[in-house]
């Protein structure tokens, strides 16, 4: 003869009912932490692509020895145009001008080599990543160096 716990037991083993709650409920927190993380590198790679390719059209620009002009014709100084050029192509993200840096300063002469870079600083969205790194945003930078065109000044 069985005993009563023995009994109930066997019909707790039996009965399922909640069992898919419950499994929800231990692999939820960790799928949602992948998904937001997969999101969050998404975010990030945009951005790096994004600075990385404003750098380097910036600096195309700035090797043909070109300016741009401001809104009423008049043309402006070689460092503006490539800094212009710089926002233009990012217009989405949140760059800081003195994030931005043009050597030599003014664009450089015919044959000069001149460097153009940028430092950003991207804060993470997503809530549970950001919890889980220390500092809740990345340092990126980037940088292209190329000889100026034997243009006339």
């Amino acid at each position: 003869m069985k005993s009563l716990g023995q009994k109930n037991f066997r019909r707790l083993t039996r009965n399922t009912s909640g069992q898919s709650l419950v499994e929800m409920a231990l692999v939820m927190p960790l799928l949602l932490t992948v998904f937001l993380g997969v999101f969050e590198f998404g975010h990030f790679y945009y951005t790096r692509l994004t600075l990385q390719h404003a750098v380097r059209e910036a600096t195309r620009f700035a090797i043909t020895g070109n300016v741009l002009t401001d809104s009423i014709g008049d043309p402006l100084d070689r460092a503006t145009s490539i800094v212009n050029v710089i926002l233009h192509n990012t217009r989405n993200l949140d760059v800081a001008l003195d994030g931005v840096s043009i050597t030599p300063a003014d664009g450089g002469g015919p044959d000069d080599i001149v460097r153009v870079s940028v430092d950003f600083r991207y804060e993470l969205t997503m809530p549970l990543v950001k919890d889980l790194m220390p500092n809740s945003h990345v340092e990126i930078s980037f940088a292209t160096a190329m000889r100026n065109e034997s243009f006339y000044e």
